[in-house]
């Protein structure tokens, strides 16, 4: 079996991060094949920021396109049977890339693998640590026979990251074939907020996935980062969820589950525009709302926006 890996990093003016990006990339302690740079278009110093680099690195320029579809070009110029994601500002811990094959030699008929990361802004909790109770339980099944901190997903996993999105993209390793089977990546969803769920939410729901409980990733959070808005993020999760489920983009179970979950993100982004003092937006996710999974303060926040989006015209 071909067990090439390729490295994949679209980036955007991030020349004060991609040579550090790169160096933790060449720092495995299991080296990886190829890397895949797709240029979005960018206005900064890009090209100095790259030239140490020229010779070791496959770089694709485009005009501006947005994330999405400069990852996917950077996948499409890929060559190898395994696809491992990186965002141009995200680092790799040296084992990253050896755990994976660790995980492969555990589960060999996997689609997709992950890893449990850190944000810069909380260091000393890892993101599995920050889920809800019971998530790991809901996420993982058998563990690897060897030990260790691999585990096999349930099947759909999509289930668990409805609940608590702890699959990042700059943790993902999966089969190029799996990736091409399931469609790729759409382009229309390149701008979007949470473009990269577009993708992620189809691979759990027809993937056969596996876990790893170490963080091995560092996910840098920051000013600039597209994913910096918690209700721009929330409202582009629920934009992906209406498409999943509008286009039939994944099995059936998985739209019966999506379903379900549709009506807390319209309760999550009611309590959050309510928080934000966005009272106009919230009154128009509690009129999404069935009512069922509100409690006595909702109603409470629900008779406050109504008082001030009214005062405020």
């Amino acid at each position: 079996m071909d067990e090439t890996i390729s490295v994949v990093i679209p980036v955007y003016n991030r020349a004060k991060w991609i040579g550090r990006t790169l160096e933790h990339v060449f720092n495995q302690s299991v080296l990886v094949d190829e890397i895949v740079i797709c240029d979005d278009g960018s206005t900064d110093d890009l090209e100095s920021a790259l030239k140490p680099f020229e010779d070791i690195i496959k770089l694709v320029r485009i005009e501006n396109s947005g994330p999405a579809i400069a990852r996917k070009i950077a996948i499409d110029n890929s060559t190898g049977y395994w696809v491992a994601l990186c965002d141009s500002d995200d680092f790799w811990e040296p084992d990253h890339i050896k755990n994976f094959r660790k995980a492969v030699e555990s589960f060999s008929d996997l689609d997709l693998y992950f890893s449990d990361f850190i944000l810069s802004d909380d260091l000393e909790c890892s993101k599995f640590a920050q889920a809800p109770e019971n998530w790991l339980e809901e996420l993982a099944s058998a563990r690897s026979a060897t030990g260790g901190h691999y585990y096999r997903c349930r099947e759909p996993f999509l289930t668990a990251l409805l609940r608590f999105q702890g699959c990042f993209q700059s943790c993902m390793v999966f089969r190029k074939r799996f990736y091409d089977d399931i469609g790729g990546i759409m382009d229309y969803v390149s701008r979007w907020p949470s473009e990269d769920f577009h993708l992620t939410a189809r691979m759990a729901a027809k993937g056969k996935g596996v876990v790893s409980l170490r963080p091995s990733v560092l996910i840098n959070k920051h000013e600039n980062n597209f994913s910096g808005d918690y209700i721009k993020n929330l409202k582009g999760e629920l934009d992906v969820l209406n498409d999943l489920k509008f286009r039939r983009l994944v099995p059936v179970a998985s739209l019966r589950l999506i379903d379900s979950r549709v009506e807390i993100y319209h309760l999550r982004l009611f309590r959050a525009c309510y928080w934000h003092g966005e009272y106009v937006e919230a009154l128009r996710f509690w009129r999404l709302l069935t009512l069922v999974n509100c409690g006595p303060r909702d109603f409470f926040r629900f008779l406050i926006s109504q008082f001030f989006s009214f005062t405020r015209k």
